[in-house]
């Protein structure tokens, strides 16, 4: 399990020798929404051509950087045997090594 800012909790959750499929559910503050499972690349594809057209990423920086941090967070979790890891404490270590190389 991994805890991310914002008081936000992600789980991932798979069965390593089944079919795949993907989706996910939202656990909000006042409801709970099902996500759909979408076998398109169709959406993701336009937003990049997007993005190479305007140069305007279609995600924020903060949200980009909290997609990576849960990410990073969720592959230290795995080799940690499944321990919570802070998605905020990774961050403030990403920001961290960010500023010395400005320097």
């Amino acid at each position: 399990m991994i805890t991310i800012m914002k008081r936000r909790i992600g789980t991932v959750r798979g069965l390593r020798s089944s079919e795949h499929s993907y989706g996910g559910t939202v656990f909000a503050e006042k409801k709970i929404e099902v996500l759909p499972m979408v076998h398109s690349y169709d959406p993701m594809m336009k937003a990049i051509a997007l993005f190479f057209a305007t140069g305007q990423p279609p995600v924020s920086r903060e949200e980009t950087i909290e997609i990576y941090a849960f990410m990073s967070a969720a592959d230290r979790s795995k080799a940690l045997g499944g321990r919570p890891v802070s998605v905020a404490d990774v961050v403030a270590e990403v920001r961290t090594e960010a500023a010395k190389r400005k320097k």
